[in-house]
């Protein structure tokens, strides 16, 4: 055999392992329903319109949101020391159509849409409780992007919504399978999977407080925000928690940037008043005392880090598969040709 026939051998074998179908869990189903597609039109145009029925189905959840929120207590909206007596106390902020009830409805009718388009596998494999995973706990966390972001409050009753939510992981992983633990390991494995998600993400959220903490001298992450990611890890599990951190800081720093921009515009035209004023002391006492009288939940400086985390769990569990193939495809090679 001369070299240009052996060559010619090993590309055509590269070729056929190419298109060899994959045996884990994901692409495995892929390529079924692929198949079935061919074999079965008319369930593939049904399937080419379960996006758009997805998106009446995420409307049509989105719209009670508004009255159900606003039919909170007012202990839940609070901090636990609150006092209705107090000099300073103020109600609660609630939901109002526009624009929060509307924002709500629109999200929510792009991610169920999402869910549908990307997630076709799931849909064909009839993988219920891998669709309840994606699509129910969107509703407390979108309650609690409003919450943490109308009162710097995020409900402890919403937080264990959320960790509620993740029986659907565990009877999915149980009963149809798990994108990140093979079949062949042991049965505890995905459950331990998505406790260490929890524990995990609960103490690096802890520690990231600490820090922030000791350099800015005050508090940086609330205790809030960390049962919080606490409930999202049960739903992530501890590998797709490296997923949740990382939407959530790039959400957030693209949140940050224009904030700090507009923070330093504002010290610079304080600062121009101050010195343009006929009694620059009193007018730096002055602003002192306006800032002093704002309430924190309206403090322009502040940024809640709750309703990053929030949707960062949300863009995780609908984008979970091809995560998952990222995952396998770019990081585990690019580990194992480093290790």
């Amino acid at each position: 055999m001369t070299y240009s026939q052996m060559q010619k051998k090993h590309e055509a074998f590269k070729t056929l392992e190419r298109h060899k179908p994959n045996t884990s869990l994901a692409s495995g189903k892929r390529y079924r329903y692929s198949k079935s597609k061919c074999m079965n039109p008319e369930a593939h145009m049904l399937s080419d319109y379960l996006p758009l029925l997805g998106a009446f189905l995420g409307a049509a959840l989105a719209l009670p949101l508004q009255h159900l929120y606003n039919s909170f207590p007012e202990s839940w909206l609070q901090d636990y020391d609150y006092d209705p007596k107090a000099k300073d106390f103020r109600l609660a902020k609630r939901m109002k159509f526009v624009p929060h009830t509307l924002i709500v409805t629109v999200t929510l009718m792009l991610l169920f849409f999402a869910a549908f388009y990307v997630n076709d596998l799931f849909v064909r494999g009839k993988d219920v409780f891998h669709f309840l995973l994606m699509l129910v706990p969107l509703l407390p966390l979108s309650l609690t992007v409003v919450s943490d972001k109308l009162n710097r409050i995020i409900p402890d009753q919403l937080v264990a919504a959320i960790a509620l939510c993740s029986v659907f992981g565990f009877l999915a992983d149980g009963l149809e399978g798990s994108l990140w633990v093979a079949s062949q390991y042991p049965w505890y494995m995905p459950l331990l999977n998505r406790i260490l998600g929890a524990v995990i993400g609960a103490g690096l959220l802890w520690g990231i407080g600490i820090i922030g903490s000791w350099i800015s001298g005050q508090e940086s992450m609330g205790f809030g925000d960390i049962k919080l990611i606490f409930a999202c890890g049960l739903l992530s599990g501890a590998y797709g928690l490296i997923f949740v951190f990382f939407f959530a800081f790039i959400l957030g720093g693209i949140i940050a940037f224009p904030l700090y921009i507009s923070k330093r515009r504002r010290f610079r035209a304080e600062e121009k008043l101050i010195r343009e004023s006929r009694d620059p002391v009193e007018k730096r006492m002055e602003i002192e005392k306006e800032k002093e009288a704002v309430h924190f939940s309206e403090d322009p400086d502040y940024i809640a880090f709750g309703p990053f985390l929030a949707l960062g769990t949300a863009i995780f569990l609908i984008f979970e598969t091809p995560v998952h193939e990222f995952f396998v495809t770019y990081i585990l090679t690019s580990a194992g040709q480093l290790f």
